[in-house]
């Protein structure tokens, strides 16, 4: 800091420069850093991220971010290699099939690092055993759902295509017509249905409380050239998730309106059934999970001799979420 005497010594034009100076510093670093970034879907896992943006978390941390619905993974991944976007919430097979050919693209923390599905059957059906010889639909063979549906039978004694046919019939809504014409007996459904699913009157066999089965469901993924150029700015937007997971966890009716707003549901009792269940699904510091990667790479080893060979560390890079914690952010946080 300038000395007082100095100041004197240097005249009143020379103070206007110089407080003028000041000012133009202060504005400079007073100005928010714009970042672009995408999610991959109107699910409910990406309520963090959403209120980070309503309740403007994001400022808080320094950040003026744009918010963009990518539904495609292809789509998502060119955006963040021609820099249309920084940053994208999706899942995580983006970034190991994009990585497995060649991208940069890495994964710096998992939102939600297992399958999400619950299995749901017509009313009659009580057990998952009672599905022996039955159908069980799914939006396409090599989908999320897909996957889901076998690891949750063979989680629980069923081999898929043997035990239970599996049959590709589209989106949620397509599956749930299907249960209600019965031309199917089964399917998976992510949880902003299961009230839905209730209500119609079939029956949940299991849901994602009951199971823990390691999956990249919803991944933060960068490029790492960004990731190298501006790692000051990723630890600012990952402090801002990590005080929305903060917020879901303690603050129920801000996370119920960013729920409503972004799924357009207003029955207030499913909106209180999804919020329940992130609450208790949402890790305070979401580290990347190798168990879920693995998870990802096995199931693509089937169709892909680079994915048999690779290691899940290729595909993730937790430096950021360490020194994270490290700082005692997140410690601070939860003992407010």
């Amino acid at each position: 800091m300038m000395e007082i005497g100095r100041i004197n010594r240097i005249g009143p034009i020379g103070l206007i420069f110089f407080l003028a100076s000041v000012i133009i510093q202060s504005s400079a670093h007073a100005q928010p850093t714009r970042l672009k970034t995408s999610y991959s879907a109107l699910t409910a896992n990406m309520a963090a991220y959403w209120l980070a943006k309503e309740t403007k978390i994001f400022e808080k941390h320094g950040l003026d971010v744009d918010v963009v619905l990518i539904e495609s993974g292809v789509t998502t991944v060119q955006a963040l290699a021609a820099g249309e976007t920084q940053i994208a919430m999706g899942g995580g097979t983006v970034a190991v099939s994009s990585n497995l050919a060649g991208s940069d693209i890495v994964s710096i923390a998992s939102i939600e690092s297992r399958m999400p599905y619950a299995l749901l059957a017509q009313k009659e059906t009580k057990t998952i055993d009672q599905l022996k010889g039955k159908r069980l639909a799914v939006s396409r063979f090599g989908s999320a759902s897909d996957l889901a549906a076998r690891l949750i039978l063979q989680r629980y004694g069923l081999t898929p295509d043997k035990d239970v046919t599996i049959l590709q019939t589209g989106g949620t809504s397509t599956r749930l017509s299907a249960l209600s014409k019965r031309s199917v007996d089964s399917t998976v459904l992510t949880p902003e249905f299961f009230s839905l699913a209730k209500k119609a009157g079939f029956s949940i066999l299991v849901d994602p409380t009951q199971y823990d089965i390691p999956f990249p469901q919803l991944e933060v993924i960068t490029s790492r050239a960004f990731l190298k150029a501006q790692p000051d700015t990723v630890t600012r937007y990952m402090r801002a998730i990590i005080e929305g997971i903060f917020m879901v966890k303690q603050n129920p009716e801000p996370s119920i309106r960013a729920l409503s707003k972004y799924l357009r549901i207003d029955d207030r009792e499913a909106l209180e059934e999804v919020y329940r269940l992130y609450k208790e699904l949402y890790p305070p510091i979401p580290h990347p999970s190798p168990a879920a990667i693995q998870t990802q790479l096995t199931w693509m080893a089937e169709r892909d001799p680079r994915a048999k060979a690779a290691k899940p560390e290729q595909f993730i890079d937790g430096t950021i979420l360490r020194e994270i914690e490290k700082s005692g952010f997140v410690t601070r946080l939860y003992q407010k």
